[in-house]
């Protein structure tokens, strides 16, 4: 009996995870000692409010990591295309903007502003926009790669413009006191728990979902013909596939707003690490997004403990990052006319 060697993929993917994991449980550490207002843990009169902030601060930024990273897997298997991401195909703000449209009816109708997340608004607005770009990204029947980034990209300025005009039409206000700060990503401590547990519950309904049709994603990664050939039901796996990244999406916007690059950079660094299958490749995925969001979570707080400069949106941390790996895994096409 051999033993097993570092070139040993089941090995080597094992070690992998378990890096990622233990990644994530530092991001968590980091998060749970690392205050806005003081470092370390928090003591005192006001203590159990505090780590009850951190830890619930702690438990979104995981929920919407986790969700935007498998939504990024999701679509780059839908659309063949590891460029693929909510962001960039507009899923994320098509989700905002269903949020912005429903709150405004609802100020129509009532008089009021709406009080709630509109969930129902931003799986229909996410719903919407991934059909959209499906539908305009196939030329005869096969997916065009560049024309799925140009709709997702101009989806993406026309949901912006839209989530922009529905807050002016509220009159003095808006629907968001910082509509600025809501577009660029911020976790949400003050969402209510049912809506927590909820998205929380639907995000690993999508992962286990997703892991039970990972041999299957596998496959689809080949021609048409091929995976139909090896017995995949094509039309029922982009049903799923397009639910799942939909569902994903609407959630993570509900609870921090649109942020960007998270679905692409963490399903890229997990493919380089664990290879293509996408059993591993949604288990890292899920524990890197998990672990970038709190981490970028972690450093808003940390900057305004030292500067005094209150809460970034954390979108700003996840486009400094994903917006140069962005730009990485595109240069290799770049001036092919093809993506």
């Amino acid at each position: 009996m051999s033993n097993p060697t570092p070139h040993n993929p089941a090995r080597r993917v094992a070690v992998a995870l378990s890096a990622m994991a233990l990644v994530l449980l530092a991001a968590v550490v980091a998060r749970l000692t690392i205050g806005s207002a003081e470092l370390g843990w928090p003591t005192g009169e006001h203590a159990a409010f505090v780590i009850e902030d951190r830890i619930i601060r702690m438990l979104i930024g995981l929920i919407v990591g986790v969700a935007l990273s498998v939504s990024g897997v999701s679509l780059q298997t839908l659309l063949r295309n590891p460029l693929a991401e909510p962001y960039i195909l507009g899923l994320s703000t098509g989700a905002g903007a269903g949020i912005m449209v429903q709150s405004y009816l609802h100020y129509l109708w009532q008089g009021e502003v709406a009080v709630g997340t509109n969930a129902g608004g931003a799986v229909l607005g996410a719903a919407t926009v991934m059909l959209i770009v499906f539908m305009a990204g196939r030329r005869k029947g096969v997916i065009d790669p560049l024309g799925l980034l140009l709709t997702g990209v101009v989806l993406s300025t026309i949901c912006g413009a839209l989530i922009l005009m529905m807050n002016y039409l509220v009159g003095p206000g808006g629907v968001r006191d910082n509509i600025a700060r809501w577009m660029m990503g911020s976790l949400d401590g003050s969402a209510a728990t049912l809506t927590v547990w909820l998205i929380g519950i639907v995000t690993l309904l999508g992962l286990f979902v997703l892991l039970f049709a990972s041999r299957a994603m596998d496959v689809a990664t080949t021609s048409d013909a091929e995976a139909m050939s090896l017995g995949v039901n094509l039309p029922r796996l982009r049903a799923v596939l397009f639910a799942v990244a939909s569902l994903l999406a609407a959630g993570a916007v509900v609870l921090a707003g649109p942020i960007a690059f998270v679905g692409l950079v963490c399903p890229h660094i997990a493919r380089l690490a664990l290879g293509p299958r996408h059993g591993p490749l949604l288990i890292g995925s899920a524990l890197l997004g998990a672990s970038l969001v709190i981490t970028a979570d972690t450093a808003s707080a940390a900057l305004n403990l030292w500067l005094g400069i209150g809460l970034m949106p954390i979108g700003i941390f996840t486009a400094i990052v994903g917006g140069p790996a962005f730009l990485w895994m595109l240069r290799p096409q770049l001036g092919r006319g093809q993506v």
